[in-house]
């Protein structure tokens, strides 16, 4: 057995990049969900909602009027709990059956099925006479709200339950809230392939997506456990589909499509600077992102104010192939302004570094306020990392 190939960080990031369609063009939301497999919903929409920012990273400023109807209207989408709750193609749906089949099957979720059985038959039977339903839309003693923040009522606690493990699915969403539906309201695919299938499909996705990656990182991809994806992995290389690979600096073997060029080369192209969404694949493992471009990134929603460091909801920043900073924007939609409320850039850049990628920074800030209908960009007032005037 001939030892594996031995590729630079540098190469890394070049093959992870490549997966990830940053020196791709892109002329629709379709394509970028084909090459990032996922997009990560989210609710935070003090700048964009995350869903919609993966696209602006990797294509630019699409009409964000197209996105509601691309996603939630259209028969070719579908919501699944991929890597937390994200839209996915209605064919990559039906691979995550195993995982709904899952949780029906478990105790936990047959006894609420039998002590829940008379509010389970009436949600049913508002959905039959109704069609599907926002949460809100259900009017039950109930349903009602305990606390704030996750304070789910009975009847969203009992819609999740029976989302999860399909007895119900998603139609959609309206103003972000989930359309629950019964299978038989939605057009979804019947799943066609064995567990043990729909899993290695799965994980030969993953690989795709993130062209080179540990198994922990493969794993994470799709939610999986990695001691599931091990063997899933060792079957693709058995398939030839799948190399092993060392990664200079890496304490671990990392996994890359059989087809990859492992030495090519990645230019991003004219826009050399992207915003990413804090949940982007690039960054939303923490370990991946530090092993791969020195970058320490966490989302700062759930710390207290005078605890953060960055800001409430930073933005990486990637410029050609290395993350450099971190910026926290605020859309002021009613001044129609695109506020920076903090800019940061990372210890490791030299003033010719700031020199060069300041102005296409700029650039990139000018075309996110242009992508939200600002019509003002207001310079940072927190920070190391000046933009002088805008």
């Amino acid at each position: 057995m001939s030892p594996a190939p031995t590729i630079s960080n540098q190469q890394a990031r070049n093959l992870a990049l490549s997966a990830q369609g940053f020196q791709d063009q892109f002329s629709s939301l379709d394509q970028v969900l084909a090459k990032t497999q996922v997009f990560q919903l989210d609710s935070v929409n003090v700048f964009e909602r995350a869903h919609l920012l993966p696209a602006f990273s990797r294509m630019g400023a699409y009409p964000l009027s197209e996105f509601e109807a691309w996603a939630f209207g259209q028969p070719q989408i579908a919501e699944e709990w991929a890597h937390c709750a994200a839209l996915v193609t209605k064919a990559d749906w039906a691979l995550f059956d195993f995982r709904r089949q899952e949780s029906l099957a478990r105790q936990s979720v047959q006894t609420m099925l039998k002590e829940q059985a008379k509010t389970i038959r009436w949600i049913k039977s508002e959905l039959a006479s109704n069609g599907p339903m926002t949460v809100s839309q259900f009017e039950h003693d109930q349903n009602k709200r305990r606390g704030n923040w996750w304070g789910w009522s009975e009847v969203k606690l009992l819609l999740e339950r029976l989302y999860d493990c399909g007895e119900l699915v998603s139609a959609g969403r309206t103003k972000f809230s989930r359309l629950y539906a019964l299978p038989e309201q939605v057009e979804l695919p019947k799943p066609t392939l064995s567990k043990s299938a729909q899993q290695l499909a799965l994980i030969s996705k993953s690989v795709a997506a993130i062209g080179v990656g540990t198994a922990e990182d493969i794993a994470d991809y799709f939610r999986f456990r990695t001691t599931d994806t091990k063997p899933l992995l060792k079957q693709l290389i058995d398939l030839g589909e799948v190399v092993e690979v060392s990664v200079s600096g890496w304490d671990k073997p990392g996994y890359a499509p059989a087809s990859l060029d492992l030495e090519q080369p990645f230019e991003i192209g004219e826009r050399q600077v992207r915003l990413l969404s804090p949940f982007d694949p690039v960054t939303w493992r923490r370990d991946r992102a530090l092993r791969l471009y020195d970058f320490d990134y966490r989302i700062e929603i759930y710390t207290p104010e005078a605890k953060r460091k960055y800001g409430y909801y930073t933005l990486p920043i990637l410029y050609r192939d290395r993350l450099v900073g971190r910026v926290d924007l605020k859309n002021d939609r009613k001044a129609k302004a695109l506020n920076v409320l903090s800019l940061w850039s990372e210890p490791w850049l030299s003033k010719a570094d700031l020199k060069a990628i300041t102005p296409e920074l700029v650039k990139e800030l000018k075309l996110a306020a242009k992508w939200v209908g600002a019509e003002t960009l207001n310079p940072p007032s927190k920070g190391n990392w000046a933009l002088g005037r805008v």
